[in-house]
């Protein structure tokens, strides 16, 4: 995907409303990928609760293999996390992930900020072992 190849989509009001509290950083980078990204998305969740979290690691089923999530407020005041959840026909496109992932990278190369994504963890540059450990979580993207 090229700096010049711009996206038709913009952040909705509750998306960037969802982007309130997390790391401006972050907040860059979601808003410039939404300009390059070959596909729509949707904020889902910055923010998390400590309920919440323990809600979803401690649920039937499972649905985060950690307590320490950087959805939580960090020292610095603000959530270093977001999840993007790809539309496509107003419908979820989970297997649009990676597109997401590809606008998040090149729009965080460009503004300087380093992320890791959610359906690569260990960075090697595939979600195959991610997929077989139960790890892969496509939408999610944090700052590191």
């Amino acid at each position: 995907m090229t700096q010049s190849c711009l996206s038709k989509y913009k952040l909705s009001k509750r998306s960037l409303d969802r982007l309130s509290g997390c790391h401006p950083d972050l907040v860059r980078v979601v808003k410039r990928a939404i300009q390059i990204v070959g596909v729509d998305f949707t904020v889902s969740e910055t923010v998390r609760a400590e309920e919440r979290q323990h809600e979803l690691y401690y649920g039937t089923p499972k649905r985060t293999w950690t307590l320490e999530s950087k959805h939580l407020i960090q020292d610095d005041g603000y959530s270093h996390a977001a999840d993007l959840v790809p539309i496509e026909n107003g419908e979820c496109a989970w297997d649009k992930c990676p597109l997401v992932a590809e606008a998040m990278f090149q729009a965080a190369e460009e503004e300087g900020v380093k992320i890791r994504w959610g359906g690569d963890w260990n960075q090697n540059g595939s979600s195959k072992d991610e997929v077989q450990r139960g790890s892969y979580d496509g939408p999610h993207f944090e700052l590191i």
